[in-house]
């Protein structure tokens, strides 16, 4: 070929591969202008944590979806204060055009501080028209907590004393301080009430707490939990197996519910991947009420626990719901008593699974205004210290407190405390681990210089 056209040959090939190099890269700009937009116009992001941490938690979620009114995040702190919140904050404002977050300074701005009261950096307010509330803290539950308390206003919650009830400030396994504490971090104030002194219930109760009598309750005292229903009260009660209650079983008994004399035992084998014993029922199956229909999917544990027999002809003006059940491979042990130290289904004396060891009722006899609810579990270790962060046990009181107290938009799944993932190597794996680390880089710059030199 001679050698003008060899000259033509490779310069259109220069141009053709120039041409092909410039379609190429325009592709790809395109390619990545298109992915930008489409990231803008539809800002979704994928949490691979275990926790969630980078995504705000059902409640949250819940919460701030039913806004129909301005509320507005202020974040008081310092430029590197700033920082450390925006991917919290983002994740609210994005959740709701309702939200609107402001960053500020203190000292740049010392009259807005001195308005909300600012006393420090990392102080977070939220505010709805000329109210405003301070976060317990700057994380999830704070802030949300706060926006519950300026949306829905505090619950008076009082737990009746003087049968051997839980300690409210016990910090031991069977302590309810962690259960005290989590509803005072959602706006509930708690007290307690004996109801042999005075035989009245507050008349700002919002709901009335029997937590675990090792004693049964005079019939005076039933009588008067008995007319605070009728009248519009509402009413959590955790009773233990093992306690004659013939006075309280009474007060159920006359809505449909049988407080039963017996001991839950559950054999379902998927309860030892989480290693409880058969007589910690581990609940899976949960009925239709708000208060269950979060928890699909998710374990609760009920340790200790008596059952309920639920009437299916509910009596006119009461609605039942059976909350949870255990598996068809549970069986109550009936006439329990502490003493026992033994047990095994007996034909013809014990009840076959599955069993009610939760259940909540709806009364309407008085019409319009006076609707009573009660929520009744068949265990008071279901909200002590030692099982509360169980699983989703936490979900399960707090919601049953908020169905109680007619709050459901607030029934979700709450936020979960931020975990730590620790990788953890012997000694031996320790230096494998470092041998592949330092051997890889090694070994490509010297293929690399092998290259280079055989090139050269």
């Amino acid at each position: 070929m001679p050698e003008k056209e060899a000259r033509r040959v490779v310069a259109r090939r220069k141009i053709l591969h120039g041409a092909n190099f410039t379609v190429y890269t325009l592709v790809v700009v395109a390619i990545v202008v298109v992915c930008n937009w489409f990231v803008n116009r539809n800002d979704h992001h994928v949490d691979l944590t275990p926790n969630k941490a980078f995504s705000l938690s059902a409640q949250s979620r819940k919460l701030v979806k039913g806004l129909d009114q301005p509320v507005t995040i202020y974040v008081f702190s310092n430029e590197s204060g700033f920082q450390d919140q925006r991917d919290l904050m983002n994740l609210y404002s994005s959740a709701s055009h309702y939200i609107t977050v402001k960053y500020v300074d203190p000292n740049r701005d010392p009259g807005l501080a001195r308005t909300f009261g600012v006393q420090s950096y990392g102080t977070v307010y939220v505010a709805l028209g000329s109210r405003h509330i301070q976060a317990s803290d700057t994380s999830e539950q704070g802030i949300t907590n706060a926006l519950i308390r300026l949306l829905k206003g505090q619950k008076l919650i009082y737990f009746v004393q003087g049968h051997g009830e839980h300690d409210l400030d016990g910090t031991g396994r069977d302590g309810y301080s962690q259960f005290k504490q989590a509803l005072q971090n959602e706006d509930s104030q708690v007290e307690t009430v004996v109801l042999m002194q005075k035989l009245q219930i507050p008349s700002d109760c919002s709901i009335l707490v029997i937590a675990g009598p090792k004693t049964d309750y005079l019939p005076q005292e039933v009588s008067v939990i008995g007319k605070y229903l009728q009248n519009g009260g509402r009413v959590l009660a955790f009773l233990d197996p093992g306690v004659a209650l013939p006075n309280l079983s009474k007060l159920f008994s006359d809505y449909g519910v049988t407080v039963s004399d017996d001991l839950v035992i559950d054999e379902n084998p998927v309860s030892q991947i989480f290693g409880t014993s058969p007589s910690m029922p581990l609940i899976l199956s949960y009925g239709d009420n708000p208060i269950v229909q979060p928890l699909a999917r998710r374990a609760t544990l009920f340790p200790l626990s008596r059952s309920f027999d639920v009437s299916t002809d509910n009596k006119p003006g009461v609605t039942l719901d059976q909350l949870c059940k255990t598996s068809s491979a549970s069986f109550g042990v009936a006439h329990f008593n502490p003493n026992m130290h033994e047990v095994s289904y007996r034909a013809g004396v014990d009840t076959k699974g599955p069993l009610v060891v939760a259940v909540a009722g709806t009364l309407t006899q008085n019409g319009p205004g006076k609707e009573g609810r009660f929520v009744a579990a068949g265990t008071s270790l279901l909200a002590a210290n030692a099982y509360l962060d169980f699983q989703s046990n936490r979900d399960l009181v707090l919601n049953m407190v908020e169905w109680l107290t007619s709050n459901e938009g607030l029934i979700s799944i709450r936020p979960k405390a931020a975990q730590f993932q620790h990788l953890n190597l012997t000694a031996s794996q320790m230096g494998g681990l470092l041998a592949r680390v330092m051997i890889i880089p090694v070994v490509i710059i010297l293929m690399g210089i092998v290259i280079w030199w055989s090139r050269r």
